[in-house]
């Protein structure tokens, strides 16, 4: 079996590990669905592939330098080192002029598809030889849900993903069959940039060469593929891409392309700190495939000779997709979740008001619920913050500040004092606690070197975080120590 053999899983088993291990990673990790089925939001193809029974010749050796891979390799290899670029040797590079005239380089960008980890699309390197007649089409986006320790490298931002070559034409009829775009951009490219982009791809085809760490937003497969462009060009693909785009930010383009599944999204707005709010240039916006199709697209680049040109000579949909276009724009859900805000914290006033046992029981419940789960999410978003590996995107968050460990505290005092009517000191000092610390979150707002956009988080937590605090201070007083001391002679009285 090859290798796209060996990573095929069931579409079922894939849908369910994706929505667990997002479950984990974020907030109820990186939330209750998206995929990491072996999460590579810009690897989709690959997962597509293998779920979905890719062709059996997808299964073969494509070449003598691209060999089937095992799904754990028996021994590591050391890494060798990579062919020089252009302009390194002269004699390499006249032997690449005459290798490279046969060669055709093509840029194919594939449009999202139906699973969430699917709608970020994939992007591919092919490689033509008009004399061969081979086509390959290069990809960085392999994983193996199978290799050891899967689920442990994900959530530590340590994800395993390789890079492998496929027939073009067998590659992109499985994202014809699935129903999603192909784009197709013919590069611009000297014999020697060609050649020297083959030399590349079948060194990093290699066992030895073809793993490297996943990175969300930069370094995944789209990138992999910017980079080695720009090496190839000798570094002039970078300047005309290191400029300011048009202020997206790795937050806003996450939520526009999950938009459609709320709890991916609000995972997505729980998760990420204050760096997924910056404004990224054009170079950083080409972790999502279709950004650096558009910017080769309309890219001025400059050659050795002063000669202006543009990268992609020709720019062809090749296969238009029937399907709902993603969002040009992030969604605006800030009336949402205020409103939602609002609802809670007035059913909290409504049950704290109410005499009878069923709305007391409830409003425990409720408060139990909350605080729990709000306390296992902040729990997790300082872990994931500070001792993993996706510490540049949910590090220095301060939704911290509303979803923190003292929750799982109040999960248990809380509820407790709502259920007997009673508040005692403990109850008070964590619900003003957490009252405090919620409005300081509101705050930072309005402070432009702290501020977050996560606005939408924030307008259901603080009401109700509020409400609950102003519910328990209503309760009648209990003397003596107080907390869950006092709660447990209640309980002996009453059964006494």
């Amino acid at each position: 079996m090859g290798a796209v053999g060996r990573t095929r899983v069931a579409k079922g088993r894939a849908k369910l590990i994706s929505y667990a291990l997002y479950l984990c990673a974020a907030g109820v990790t990186f939330v209750l669905a998206p995929s990491s089925s072996a999460f590579d939001m810009n690897s989709s193809s690959v997962t597509s592939l293998g779920a979905q029974s890719a062709p059996s010749a997808l299964t073969a050796q494509i070449g003598p330098e691209a060999p089937v891979v095992s799904r754990a390799p028996v021994a590591a290899r050391t890494p060798t080192d990579a062919p020089p670029a252009p302009g390194t040797s002269a004699l390499l590079d006249s032997a690449r002029a005459i290798r490279g005239q046969t060669l055709v380089v093509s840029l194919i960008t594939y449009g999202p598809g139906d699973e969430v980890f699917e709608r970020f699309g994939h992007i591919a390197l092919a490689i033509r030889d008009t004399l061969t007649g081979q086509d390959v089409a290069y990809n960085w986006g392999m994983f193996d849900f199978n290799q050891p320790n899967f689920l442990g490298r994900f959530l530590t931002g340590d994800t395993r993903y390789w890079m492998e070559g496929f027939p073009t034409e067998l590659f992109n009829a499985v994202y014809v069959r699935n129903n999603r775009s192909i784009r197709i951009q013919k590069l611009d490219l000297t014999p020697v940039e060609r050649a020297a982009l083959l030399e590349y791809v079948t060194w990093n085809a290699r066992e030895e060469n073809r793993y490297y760490r996943y990175d969300y937003y930069r370094d995944n497969c789209s990138t992999r593929i910017r980079d080695v462009l720009n090496w190839a060009l000798q570094g002039t693909l970078e300047p005309p891409l290191n400029i300011a785009g048009m202020g997206r930010t790795w937050r806003g383009e996450t939520a526009r392309i999950t938009a459609s599944n709320l709890p991916v999204y609000s995972g997505i707005e729980i998760a990420l700190g204050r760096d997924a709010d910056r404004s990224l240039t054009l170079w950083e916006e080409a972790f999502l495939p279709e950004r650096l199709a558009t910017s080769l697209a309309t890219a001025v680049l400059h050659d050795t000779d002063g000669r202006r040109y543009r990268l992609a000579r020709t720019d062809t949909v090749v296969f238009e997709a029937n399907r709902i276009p993603i969002p040009g724009e992030p969604p605006s859900r800030m009336l949402f979740a205020t409103l939602l805000g609002l609802a809670i914290a007035g059913l909290i006033a409504v049950l704290a008001d109410a005499t009878g046992r069923v709305s007391r029981v409830s409003l425990a419940l409720f408060a139990g619920v909350w605080y729990f789960t709000g306390g296992l999410l902040g729990t997790l978003l300082l872990l994931a913050g500070t001792i993993t590996k996706h510490a540049p995107y949910m590090g220095e968050n301060t939704t911290l500040l509303q979803l923190h460990p003292l929750l799982l505290l109040a999960a248990f005092t809380v509820p407790l004092s709502f259920a007997y009517r009673t508040r005692g000191r403990i109850s008070v000092g964590v619900v003003v606690v957490i009252s405090l610390l919620s409005l300081t979150g509101l705050i930072l707002q309005f402070i432009p070197a702290l501020h977050q956009s996560n606005g939408v988080v924030l307008a259901v937590t603080i009401p109700v975080h509020l409400a609950l605090a102003v519910a328990v201070w209503r309760l009648e007083p209990r003397r003596g120590m107080g907390g869950a001391g006092s709660y447990a002679r209640t309980v002996r009285r009453s059964r006494s």
